[in-house]
């Protein structure tokens, strides 16, 4: 698992500056507060790694560009799902799975990651309206403004709710196994809980026993910041390994998607047809 960790956390530190524009681009679109925005990343990501990456989705929130959108989001979201398919490699080998053709993997890698952006924006809009119905509504129905506040500073439960979400659907979606519903939840509850904790205890960590590291600036914080895409990918494939554990223990060994089967298949009859070939020349020569 720890090579798996490596090669994820490589690929996610080539992949997180694409998905921040891609991101920031949609995001903008919607003309949410950039603040708002921040405040519910905020919880998930410990101070150093938030204190770098904040600057960034702010400059792409205020400034973002939908013809930029329009040119680069394509070549962006192929250079995004470098991640996703590292993740998808290093998934099916936890459900005994071998990965199937690279540009075949790669291309389910980029509609992955297409899908996972169009959810990106979704949640943005319902989140941003949502806040815009509360103040419109609450005059109305003399919701009380402390009532209103409590819920608008609910940002660690939402952020904690998204995140598991996302992970059902990465567990679910990612492996090209039949994954059951029943299963996946697990791992995604492992992982949402080990990556919060990971958060807050690692600005613990910063803060009192790391601090030369963080005095070298840009350097010490790319070194914070390595390390914790590490510990994450180690979280993330901890809970692939509890869903393929889980699902084995009851169901036996996963069983292949039928997308799966369809290029396996297809990868054997191409490769019978040359033997054949072969075989037809030499009973004509002999």
């Amino acid at each position: 698992m720890s090579d798996s960790a490596a090669v994820l956390t490589y690929y996610s530190l080539l992949s997180i500056f694409p998905i921040l524009l891609i991101a920031g681009n949609l995001i903008s679109l919607l003309r949410l507060d950039t603040d708002w925005v921040l405040s519910y990343i905020k919880p998930v990501l410990p101070v150093p790694v938030f204190e770098t990456v904040s600057p960034i989705i702010r400059s792409f929130l205020e400034q973002g560009s939908g013809t930029t959108l329009s040119i680069g989001i394509l070549v962006t979201i192929w250079s995004a799902s470098q991640m996703v398919a590292a993740f998808q490699r290093s998934i099916n080998q936890a459900y005994g799975i071998d990965s199937t053709n690279a540009l075949v993997s790669r291309f389910l890698s980029f509609l992955m990651i297409l899908v996972l952006v169009i959810l990106i924006f979704i949640i943005s809009f319902v989140y941003g309206l949502s806040e815009t119905v509360i103040d419109t509504v609450a005059p109305w129905l003399h919701i009380s403004p402390q009532l209103t506040q409590f819920v608008g500073s609910m940002r660690l439960p939402v952020s904690a709710t998204g995140l598991f979400l996302l992970a059902c659907l990465l567990y679910y979606v990612v492996p090209m196994v039949r994954v059951k519903w029943r299963f996946v939840w697990m791992g995604a509850l492992v992982t949402t809980v080990g990556w919060l904790l990971l958060s807050q205890g690692f600005a613990l960590y910063i803060r009192y026993f790391a601090q030369r590291i963080t005095s070298y600036k840009t350097i010490g914080t790319f070194i914070v910041t390595i390390i914790w895409l590490n510990l994450s990918a180690y979280i993330l494939m901890l809970g692939g390994v509890v869903n393929a554990a889980s699902q084995e223990w009851h169901l036996g060994p996963s069983e292949e998607t039928a997308i799966v089967k369809q290029l396996r298949k297809t990868r054997r009859s191409m490769k019978k047809k040359p033997t054949k070939k072969r075989s037809a020349s030499k009973s004509k020569h002999h």
